[in-house]
């Protein structure tokens, strides 16, 4: 169980995978026409959105002379390129040169398929015979009504994997996050009548993912995701990680009693906790030391009052930003001193598994048709 992992932690960057739905934004970003640009897995796009509220995304190049499309203007359904005039319906056609009839057959530009979905706009850069929208996270916890939903996102100039790694290693909470959203450290032990952790926090795959799930019980328990008033006891914790980065985390207090009564599985859905929160956080790489993080605070609003409820997400809000200034000092280290690989600890299983199953990922791709030839504006 404390077995440092098979692998070492690895110091080279996970490669891009395209073949997945990417965060583009949380929709309210996108209110109103647009045109919106955004950089994502080093893809140029620009949205918009037609007369009916759909949401389009094409890319962020004109076909005629590469001049930004999100530098445009929304007419109708279609954006028009404000260098010289060019207009592109929503499956990437010229539909209008100023000034001539015929339209060249190469003034085209490529489409990505987007979904709204859990606040979310989801992208997918990859190739086209392969969307499935079925493989959009079920994020559902963001649209329950009971729930005071907080939400942001945070610029980073790291690498994404760099970020992915720190959010599948909670062991720093209790160090980096000290003073603000930090854990005590609570050895893996055996069932006990105060910590019920059978296989401890050990991270677990999942199809399409890792899992760490566990029970704590007593005052280490007790972290800023609780309400003050409510009382110790035993705490369940589960968190899934999925591609291409997607954080799911649920915080439930349970009267005592509750970890052994259920074996350190997990709770059934008729057990009522006295507490229940979330957090839903996403990476998306935007360039090679450019990504967006985004994040969410969610607790049951009857478990507290709207200004403690602010006053808890203005403490999440300072351990994004400590997560923040580590992970981008850590990223200029490693670009100002190339060196031997990372060392490894039992800490890192949970983003060993990970990066194994990206890597997988990235194995299997293969470009969609054409898209050598889009790469220097060809349809």
């Amino acid at each position: 169980m404390n077995a440092i992992p098979s692998q070492e932690s690895e110091r080279i960057e996970l490669p891009f995978v395209r073949n997945l739905w990417y965060v583009a934004g949380w929709a309210s970003e996108f209110s109103g026409a647009g045109p919106f640009g955004r950089i994502i897995v080093n893809e140029p796009i620009a949205f918009y959105r037609k007369k009916d509220g759909e949401l389009v995304a094409l890319a962020d190049r004109c076909a005629h002379r590469w001049a930004p499309l999100s530098y445009g203007r929304v007419e109708g359904d279609d954006l028009r390129c404000m260098y010289h005039g060019a207009r592109f319906a929503r499956d990437g056609r010229c539909v209008e040169v100023p000034g001539q009839e015929r339209i060249p057959p190469i003034l085209r530009v490529r489409t990505f398929p987007t979904v709204e979905k859990h606040r979310f706009v989801w992208i997918w850069l990859g190739d086209p015979e392969r969307v499935d929208a079925r493989l959009i996270p079920d994020l559902g916890m963001l649209d329950q009504p009971e729930r005071r939903i907080y939400f942001a996102s945070l610029d980073y100039d790291a690498h994404y994997s760099l970020i992915t790694d720190n959010l599948l290693d909670l062991s720093h909470l209790a160090f980096l996050h000290e003073k603000t959203a930090g854990r005590q450290v609570v050895p893996m032990q055996e069932p006990s009548n105060t910590c019920y952790m059978p296989g401890g926090s050990e991270a677990k795959s999942l199809e399409r993912g890792v899992r760490v799930e566990s029970w704590v019980s007593g005052p280490a328990a007790r972290n800023v995701a609780l309400p003050k008033n409510v009382p110790d006891g035993d705490l369940w914790t589960r968190t899934d990680f999925v591609v291409p980065g997607i954080f799911i985390s649920q915080d439930r207090m349970y009267p005592y009693g509750t970890a052994e009564r259920f074996k350190g599985l997990a709770p059934d859905a008729d057990s009522a906790p006295l507490s229940d929160s979330m957090s839903i956080q996403a990476v998306t790489p935007l360039t090679a030391r450019k990504t967006r993080y985004f994040y969410s605070f969610g607790p049951r609003a009857s478990d507290l009052e709207q200004e403690e409820a602010d006053a808890m997400w203005a403490i999440a809000n300072e351990t994004f930003a400590e997560d923040l200034r580590m992970i981008q000092a850590q990223q200029n280290i490693i670009d100002a001193y190339p060196g031997p690989r990372m060392g490894g600890i039992a800490a890192d299983r949970g983003l060993v598994l990970f990066r194994s199953l990206m890597k997988k990922l990235a194995a299997g791709e293969r470009p969609p048709p054409g898209l050598k030839e889009m790469a220097v504006g060809a349809p």
